[in-house]
């Protein structure tokens, strides 16, 4: 008998100890895709202004790492930069953009969608965050703020 991968990844699971209920078992049998979304989801960063994530290398120093071109631009300071330079995507909403728009990670910015839909989701904010959470809501309410001082305003 041969074994395929998707029975392999069964055998592992049970020498792991891994629970498999029935449905999904039979899911893996017939090797159907475990995940799938379709239209497809992307998160959307949402920060504070000067608060956000950089990525580095451990090698990298404090000074290296701010002296990169990139490391102010993220999905949400492109979208102000992006809404303050073009008009065409000031009737949206931050979380409506990639309805619309993709993202290229690469030269970190925001160009004009030209097939296939994607639903924009903003990450969870507590309100126990306190003014992060009520940044997230006023992103979600305010259509094409090009600023962090527009949109306080």
């Amino acid at each position: 008998m041969k074994i395929s991968s998707g029975m392999w990844d069964e055998i592992k699971a049970h020498l792991n100890g891994q629970f498999i209920g029935p449905t999904e078992a039979c899911w893996k049998i017939f090797e159907f895709n475990m995940h799938g979304e379709l239209p497809t989801v992307q998160h959307l960063p949402i920060h504070l202004p000067n608060e956000h994530y950089v990525n580095f290398h451990a090698h990298q120093t404090v000074n290296e790492v701010l002296a990169r071109q990139d490391v102010e631009k993220t999905q949400l300071t492109t979208w102000f930069d992006y809404n303050f330079v073009h008009d065409d995507g000031l009737g949206l909403t931050y979380w409506q953009f990639p309805q619309y728009y993709t993202w290229d990670a690469k030269v970190k910015s925001w160009h004009p969608r030209q097939r296939a839909k994607v639903i924009g989701r903003m990450y969870f904010v507590s309100p126990s965050k306190g003014e992060q959470f009520f940044l997230r809501l006023l992103l979600t309410i305010f259509e094409g703020e090009k600023s962090w001082e527009h949109l306080r305003t």
